[in-house]
């Protein structure tokens, strides 16, 4: 058997190997990590292309790492997990999900997870939302009163993301919590750093290298070195055709985009206007609608991703493997689910210009994905040499 991670190692850092040193500890079976690909959770790009962050996360103790679809990756923190879980869970090899949480309380947690499933959550839920407060809002306002856990650890994402896990987690595979060390929202470089405090770093003017070498191992510290010299990706440059997308479409078709609820494609015509993409998210975000959830809606309005998609998408899973070593290897063998290393066996490039031949659920996903990263390719600030999901095959490290 082995053990399971969702994460997406953006970049890969001192904290994850923390983490795989105390899953070592704690068993000696392989560990297969759910990696999101080129967007993040709150619908961001990524600092490096999901291949580099593959084979830095195999150098850091992972054994295989398999893509965790678009479709699930760029959602919210309920869906995300559920779509880890769906994915780990139907490789058929998995007993073990580790995960992180700056509250190391597992019972607490698990407490946090039952209040959703009570009669009063639900009434509580409506009359918040009501009122205009944000889902994520209300959700940390009730399980603050349930569980007597203070609310700023509630809106910490790794905590939210616990709560989900166990939410979702079926009973064949047993939680193993990590206490998260490092603060998500703390900028300042020391041994044990966020990934936004490394991002925010290694995207200044002058890099502080040294500081960075500190908290990143020698391979992702190269490669952050080889990404910034070449230029970063900028989500500014989503902007123009965002604007393209808004003036050349109807209100009805934008009802059809998953998340376009009440009334919001109205809210976005008209911001058509924004100047630059920081204003368009600025416009758009509302007490009832926070920042990462335009981001996504923004994302799936460019890549038509609808309602009706994420609905087949959700009751299908894709094991899409991006790296793996020798252990690794040896436990593709034993995964139950169908596994894509070539992608050219499933789809081609006529499915993504043409798109007339009736695909299965299972290619739509994976449509969505080489979507996504065709999509991030467009966002560096420099020309950068074309990598695509159809030429680029998983990488092995021995």
């Amino acid at each position: 058997m082995a053990v399971g991670i969702i994460a997406e190692y953006n970049p890969f850092h001192a904290g994850h190997a923390h983490q795989l040193a105390a899953v070592k500890k704690f068993s000696g079976e392989p560990i297969v990590a759910v990696m999101s690909g080129s967007f993040t959770q709150r619908g961001s790009p990524t600092i490096l292309d999901k291949w580099t962050r593959a084979r830095l996360a195999i150098l850091g103790g992972v054994d295989l790492v398999l893509e965790l679809p678009f479709v699930a990756a760029v959602r919210s923190a309920q869906d995300f997990a559920r779509g880890g879980i769906r994915l780990l869970a139907s490789l058929g090899v998995i007993d073990t999900l580790a995960f992180g949480a700056e509250l190391a309380d597992l019972a607490t947690l698990r407490r946090a997870a039952a209040a959703f499933d009570e009669k009063f959550f639900a009434q509580e839920l409506r009359r918040l939302m009501s009122v205009g407060t944000s889902y994520a809002a209300a959700v940390t306002n009730i399980l603050a009163n349930v569980t007597g856990i203070d609310e700023k650890i509630l809106r910490l994402p790794n905590t939210i993301l616990a709560v989900e896990y166990l939410r979702a987690l079926p009973k064949k595979i047993s939680p193993l919590l990590i206490e998260r060390v490092g603060a998500y929202d703390d900028l300042t470089l020391r041994e044990i750093s966020s990934a936004s405090a490394i991002r925010s770093a290694v995207r200044e003017k002058f890099p502080p290298w040294e500081k960075i070498s500190a908290c990143v191992s020698a391979a992702t510290l190269a490669a952050l070195r080889d990404e910034a010299s070449a230029g970063f990706v900028d989500e500014e440059f989503l902007l123009r055709p965002l604007m393209v997308k808004l003036l050349t479409s109807r209100a009805a078709d934008l009802r059809k985009i998953f998340g376009m609820t009440e009334g919001l494609e109205h809210r976005l015509m008209n911001a058509s206007s924004a100047k630059n993409f920081a204003q368009l998210i600025d416009t758009l975000t509302a007490r009832r609608y926070t920042a990462a959830r335009i981001r996504r809606l923004l994302l799936f309005t460019l890549l038509n991703v609808s309602a009706e998609m994420i609905a087949e998408a959700d009751a299908e899973t894709c094991a899409r493997v991006l790296a793996f070593n020798e252990r690794g290897r040896s436990l593709l063998k034993k995964i139950s689910a169908p596994v894509v290393t070539k992608l050219t066996k499933h789809l081609n490039r006529r499915d993504l210009s043409e798109r007339r031949r009736q695909l299965q659920p299972y290619q739509k996903i994976l449509l969505a994905d080489v979507t996504a990263t065709d999509l991030r390719q467009l966002l560096f600030t420099a020309p950068r040499p074309l990598q695509t999901d159809f030429y680029t095959p998983p990488v092995f490290v021995s």
